[in-house]
């Protein structure tokens, strides 16, 4: 098929990092390249010359569009592209081109633009649609100094018509690294000011600034300029929309609730599918407390979906992120089944959303429902990257779920050494009982590819040897770990009785880690036995440790709850409730009835919250169905979960 006859105008200034690949992009559907050098000092002029490019000089005069219009004025094809330096179409085909080009009623198109955001390129985004493909007309121009379009020129047409064509374009000029390079805000900002010099009431100018603010969260500048936008812009506008959520969230950040909510409803009422206001709103109330109202607009979000066509979007609105966020707010509801749902279908969203496995891990764990987290595991493990294993798999340690464990360290993503230890400890952990040889973790020691690892398997080999009850081994081990880890020779101390140094809280909580994931109960009830008075509480380790700790040996957890007991305890804060409520699961897993003072009970109450107005009342409820066992359910949430609850307040 023959080359589309297509100009592809730019203007470039100093892009030699960028215009390869741009040009590269749209080799064979332009015939023709016409660039416009506002005073490059790299090789960007001999980059586009190597693509036979048509190269215009011209002095920068800040006026992004006087640059296009020259460019626009030396195109000879009936049709043009608009591309920045900074810019890749995404394998555009030339049928589907040239099928576009043919529609003799339609004289531009709006085009799918991915703006790339943060660090990483091509991770987290936010869309956008843009006039970029329009027909050769001296009549079509661009507008404005700065974020300049020739939309509003094509309407002036007797006829004008864009339409949408779903050809994306990548930009990543908004990286971070891009922003700083080029130095846009302090560029950008020089520009609207001048204008704005000149045009005090320019709408366009005025919402520019606004934005330029936002983005670098300078959020009262932001609001103060974007607020009294709305009186004056028409809903019908291709900005509006972007100027109320702007708006909303700049109050919002501000401290200005009330406001931000009243321009989120005025928002919801004008666009009501409109995904990121939509979800905006919802996290709003959920800060509020209006739970139920929350979820209502993200279940709206949700019906809605992705509506990048309509509205200026982020990447995971109406999809992966609202999926997140409704979870979090059916979880604050009690609604977990719903809240698992949520959180199953943001990973079929996107696999490797590690913020979405961060809530359904302990989530699953505390809910009974480990079979579904590793079908989930085993469907997505090939897409999980090596940031999701890192969290993962410690998880899977904590919770002492070693099926799960196996299933994850068969993902081709995880280190390699990560690989190789996860298969020792395996080995170690799951041996006969009696049967304590440590030799497949010790043989690492001497492989060199693991050599980076050293001080994660010297924990593991003291941890072990704990269990096995072999202090000489332990001792061994320990001077081994103590350059890399010197707190451990107080934690030693707890262990053997002796006195010294009391242990900081954060080697009490790694050591308690440890010692749970390899099965060393006698080590970790000493340990627990001894760390009163040391601010320690188990409720703030990570949550799927809540599971290994429902999961030890019958014997262990009444000895636990036996532990609690003794300790001096004083309900002051929402985290004494978490830990009173980890003692209750605990003890109704093994079997006891769970205890509490009528003092620490009112104490509780006065704390307050809902997770422990629940909590107490199951614990009456549970009471009243041992006095009464046909007649009374004792309640339907699983303690472990409450536990989750109140750890999150």
């Amino acid at each position: 098929m023959t080359t589309p006859d297509i100009t592809l105008c730019m203007i470039v200034k100093n892009e030699a990092n960028h215009l390869e690949k741009c040009l590269s992009s749209v080799q064979g559907i332009v015939s023709e390249i016409i660039i416009v050098d506002t005073g490059s000092e790299d090789n960007s002029k001999d980059i586009a010359l190597k693509f036979g490019a048509k190269i215009i000089e011209m002095p920068w005069e800040n006026d992004f569009s006087k640059a296009r219009n020259l460019s626009l004025k030396h195109a000879t094809s009936p049709w043009i592209l608009v591309l920045d330096a900074d810019e890749a179409v995404d394998h555009w085909g030339k049928e589907q081109l040239q099928h576009l080009l043919d529609a003799a009623q339609i004289h531009g198109y709006w085009l799918p633009i991915i703006h790339y955001i943060g660090d990483a390129p091509e991770a987290d985004f936010v869309t956008d649609h843009v006039c970029r493909l329009f027909r050769n007309d001296k009549r079509i121009i661009f507008r404005g100094i700065i974020h300049e379009e020739p939309a509003s020129s094509i309407w002036e047409l007797p006829s004008g018509e864009i339409t949408y064509a779903e050809l994306r374009i990548f930009h990543y000029g908004y990286l971070e690294n891009e922003l700083q390079r080029k130095n846009k805000y302090q560029r950008n900002l020089a520009l609207i000011n001048n204008g704005l010099q000149l045009q005090p009431n320019h709408l366009i100018l005025r919402y520019a600034l606004g934005v330029e603010y936002y983005q670098q969260e300078q959020y009262h500048a932001a609001a103060d300029e974007l607020l009294p936008l709305l009186a004056d812009v028409p809903t019908q506008s291709g900005y509006a929309s972007d100027i109320y959520l702007k708006t909303a969230y700049a109050l919002q950040r501000c401290g200005r609730q009330q406001e931000s909510e009243e321009v989120f409803q005025a928002g919801s009422l004008l666009f009501p599918d409109f995904t990121d206001l939509l979800e905006g709103y919802a996290a709003l109330l959920l800060e509020q407390g209006q739970l139920s109202k929350a979820r209502h607009f993200l279940h709206q979000a949700l019906k809605s979906g992705a509506k990048a066509r309509q509205y200026s979007s982020s990447s995971g609105s109406g999809t992966y992120r609202t999926e997140l966020l409704a979870g979090r707010v059916c979880e604050k509801l009690f609604l977990y089944s719903n809240a698992q749902k949520h959180y199953e279908a943001a990973i079929q969203f996107k696999p490797d959303y590690t913020d979405t496995w961060r809530q359904l891990v302990p989530l699953s764990l505390l809910s009974g429902e480990r079979s579904s987290l590793g079908a989930l595991t085993r469907c997505h493990i090939h897409a999980l990257s090596p940031i999701t294993l890192g969290y993962l798999v410690p998880a899977a340690l904590n919770a002492r779920d070693f099926e799960w464990l196996s299933t994850l360290s068969i993902a081709s993503q995880l280190p390699l050494a990560v690989h190789t230890i996860v298969q020792a400890f395996l080995a170690c952990t799951q041996q006969q009982e009696g049967d304590h040889t440590l030799a497949p973790l010790e043989q690492l020691l001497h492989d060199s590819s693991v050599l980076s690892e050293r001080p994660s398997i010297l924990v593991y080999l003291w941890a072990l040897s704990c269990r096995a009850g072999d202090t000489a081994s332990a001792m061994q081990w320990l001077v081994s770990i103590l350059p890399y880890r010197p707190g451990m020779l107080s934690i030693h101390h707890i262990l053997t009785g002796l006195s010294g140094i009391k242990p900081a809280l954060p080697d009490l909580s790694y050591a308690a880690q440890l010692l749970l994931q390899v099965g060393a109960w006698d080590s970790v009830l000493t340990l627990y036995r001894q760390s009163e008075g040391s601010s320690f509480q188990w409720c703030k380790l990570p949550q799927p440790l809540f599971h290994g700790l429902l999961e030890a040996p019958i014997p262990v957890k009444k000895q636990w709850c036996s532990i609690y007991l003794s300790h001096n305890l004083h309900y002051n804060t929402s985290t004494d409730c978490a830990e009173w409520l980890l003692y209750v699961a605990i003890a109704c897993s093994c079997g006891e009835t769970p205890k509490i003072a009528l003092s620490d009970e009112m104490a509780l109450r006065r704390i307050g919250g809902t997770t422990t107005a629940v909590g107490l009342s199951y614990y009456k409820l549970m009471l009243a169905a041992k006095a009464y066992p046909h007649g009374i359910s004792s309640g339907q949430i699983p303690w472990g979960l409450l536990v989750r609850s109140a750890s999150q307040t």
